[in-house]
């Protein structure tokens, strides 16, 4: 099912943006790089990208997003595994019931950035969470001795979890509870697991307040909500409850692939998702479990767990002003959510007397969800390889005219369409030069065709010499003279262009040193293998013609 989904688009795209930490592991190649030192409480925050950039170095794909790739689809699967092997612990003579909601958790698709690789650390951090519910249940389930040690490495994946992202908090701080419901409780021992659970949450909790209580300028501060209304509040929560659970609703905006391809594929998966049920029947069958997998009692169980995760999945998000986006707010609630639908469709088979007709009914319930939202995942790929291959395009007309520059070059790029920008900010484009210029200190900015700056420009030209203006990232050349720019002109749907002469639209007040202006001088070649990985371009790519002599 998730190479289904995955592999519709998602095998070939890249990273047009949030390429920060891709340049981190470039830089740090080690296992320092699988820590994120710019802020405590995200320390492992790389993790996924750095083992992404290691299988690349390993495979000898150094550069390509392919390896990246891989890991976000191992996540993907992963995380509806999970699912599947906790609700076994809890309800261990049933199969389809856990079949079928870690197979809903995978097709879950109403966020907008499902399918965007850049938010690894999003399927990251959920790995880490179920992994260390998993430990948690083993630690209630084993000898003490053993217990001790399962706990131990629950508390290091909780940690591992709440050190990458902080919005499963209240899951965590919930999952004890959920334990009440394990049919091998023993509440001494509950409580003493529950109590160590308690610990690492509660140190986050702690040096949480203490990061924004003395700080005003973080990154979550700035886009922390300014109503906080009661009313608004619970409005933001059942809308994003709501929006998880309206499966007919997760197709949205515009397609930018084949909807009778993303169909016919999502009719595949529907399949395959029923025939894994018919096997899990017959395992069932075959193991002797005992009759009665979809009565009441258990479907009411799966469907109230459900539930307690969909609803807790939400509050550290209502603390955004922008709440409602769906994108990366309804990530998480897809665990919750995939166990909430498989409850309701074994509810509502219950009026089914055969069980063989009441197994039969389950999957087909089931399989209309496993369409939608396959569905829906394929559009959300679509889209995203849509933007890469825009920023692709962009890149390569810059690397059909410079190959490779000098250290100290400023590489600006002129003509981006306003309502067509392949970049969203100039941060991405100065980290894709970055990127495509190893072992180089380049710098970059661009220019819509009308001559404006886009958002994050931080280079500014005044007297002939570009300067860091203060803005955002400081870039690596913070000081240049024109004679140390490389203008190309993007032709959209054709081929780059250098400038011969400098713009004179890009002259603040003058254009003095403009007659300094030798780009031919700057470039150098060949194009890093990299390089050529990172953008699937042919080896002979830097010979093609129309390059400076």
């Amino acid at each position: 099912m998730v190479l289904i989904m995955w592999g519709s688009y998602n095998i070939l795209s890249g990273f047009p943006y949030e390429t920060g930490l891709i340049y981190s592991s470039e830089n740090h190649p080690g296992l320092l790089g699988f820590y994120y030192l710019g802020d405590r409480l995200r320390l492992y925050e790389s993790n996924f990208y750095h083992l992404g950039y290691v299988l690349g170095e390993i495979l000898h794909a150094g550069g390509s997003y392919v390896p990246y790739q891989v890991v976000y689809a191992a996540l993907w699967w992963a995380r509806g595994f999970l699912v599947f092997i906790l609700i076994r612990r809890f309800l261990p003579n049933r199969l389809i019931l856990p079949y079928a909601a870690g197979a809903l958790v995978l097709v879950h698709a109403s966020d907008g950035a499902l399918q965007w690789v850049g938010q690894m650390n999003q399927v990251g951090y959920m790995f880490w969470t179920l992994a260390a519910f998993l430990a948690l249940t083993l630690a209630l389930e084993a000898r003490w001795q053993f217990s001790i040690a399962w706990m131990i490495l629950a508390g290091l994946l909780e940690h591992r979890a709440l050190w990458s992202y902080e919005s499963e908090i209240l899951l965590i701080l919930l999952f004890p509870l959920i334990l009440i419901l394990h049919p091998r409780r023993r509440w001494s021992k509950l409580a003493v697991l529950a109590a160590a659970w308690c610990v690492v949450p509660g140190i986050y909790i702690r040096l949480s307040i203490e990061r924004y209580a003395s700080s005003h300028d973080s990154y979550q501060q700035s886009v922390a909500r300014q109503t906080w209304m009661p009313g608004s509040i619970a409005s933001d929560w059942w809308f994003n409850i709501s929006h998880s659970l309206e499966f007919w609703k997760w197709v949205r905006g515009d397609w930018k692939g084949s909807i009778i391809s993303a169909e016919l594929l999502s009719v595949l998966l529907a399949a395959i998702f029923i025939a894994g049920g018919v096997i899990m029947a017959r395992l069932w069958k075959a193991s002797k479990l005992e009759i009665g997998e979809f009565d009441w009692r258990h479907s009411s169980w799966i469907l109230a767990a459900g539930l307690a995760l969909l609803v807790f999945s939400f509050p550290v998000y209502l603390i955004l002003e922008n709440a409602r986006s769906l994108w990366r707010t309804q990530m998480l609630s897809g665990i919750g959510a995939g166990v909430v639908l498989a409850g309701l469709a074994g509810l509502g088979t219950l009026a089914v007397r055969p069980i063989i007709w009441r197994r039969t009914l389950f999957l087909l319930l089931a399989s209309v969800v496993a369409f939608e939202g396959s569905l829906a995942a394929i559009q959300r790929g679509a889209f995203h390889r849509f933007i890469w291959e825009r920023h692709r395009d962009a890149i390569r007309e810059v690397l059909q005219v410079a190959p490779s520059v000098s250290s100290g070059t400023v590489v600006v790029l002129t003509n981006i369409a306003n309502a067509d920008d392949p970049f969203g900010d100039n941060l991405w484009f100065d980290f894709a030069l970055r990127l495509i210029y190893p072992n180089r200190y380049v710098s970059g900015a661009y220019f819509y065709s009308n001559g404006a700056t886009p958002p994050g420009d931080n280079l500014t030209l005044q007297a002939g010499e570009w300067g860091w203006n203060g803005k955002g990232i400081a870039p690596l050349v913070k000081s240049a003279a024109i004679a140390q720019t490389v203008v190309v002109r993007y032709v959209p749907g054709g081929r780059g262009r250098i400038e011969t002469t400098f713009p004179r639209f890009l002259c603040n007040p003058n254009c003095d040193g403009a007659a300094e202006y030798h780009p031919e001088k700057l470039i150098i070649g060949p194009i890093s293998p990299r390089t050529l990985r990172r953008y699937n371009l042919k080896p002979d790519f830097a010979t093609a013609p129309n390059l400076p002599d």
